[in-house]
């Protein structure tokens, strides 16, 4: 809904019509994203297209389940403790294996499980990266104590040759 805003945003700021976006939400891909309902039709789409996904891949601190002795502030500490458990994370799906990639999102706390197993099947190989990275403090969000926060990161993904 956000990115959708933003789009909306922007070509009207920009005074232009932008290219036609077809949106999907892939739900329970479950390791196998081969197999998920439409993904022959997403596929063609998807065959001369830019794929854009948004995702959190990281949540992190008391209320998101983590021990207090082993919530990071969102500091320089726990924000690189956030990249490397998002690139794990990226080398994994990189490599093709989804059920790996789909527990590494329980693990890490990912809500990009699904997208991210359907981008790697419609894409192929690839390596991806961290460009950027920052958090949203999440504990007024969610009532509770700090540390509560998500990495907000930006990725870039690149096709192997």
């Amino acid at each position: 809904m956000s990115w959708r805003h933003f789009w909306d945003f922007e070509t009207e700021r920009r005074g232009i019509k932008g290219p036609r976006v077809h949106e999907r939400y892939p739900y329970l891909a479950g390791g196998k994203p081969e197999s998920l309902p439409g993904i022959d039709e997403l596929a063609r789409l998807a065959e001369n297209a830019v794929i854009v996904s948004t995702a959190d891949a990281f949540h992190h601190g008391i209320g998101y389940g983590d021990a207090p002795e082993d919530a990071k502030n969102p500091d320089s500490e726990g924000l690189a403790l956030a990249q490397r458990t998002i690139e794990d994370g990226m080398r994994v799906l990189g490599a093709g294996d989804y059920w790996g990639y789909n527990q590494h999102c329980v693990e890490a706390k990912s809500d990009a499980r699904d997208a991210g197993q359907v981008f790697r099947y419609l894409r192929g190989p690839m390596q991806g990266r961290v460009l950027d990275l920052t958090y949203t403090d999440a504990s007024e969000l969610y009532h509770q104590p700090r540390p509560t926060w998500v990495a907000a990161a930006l990725m870039e993904w690149e096709l192997e040759r």
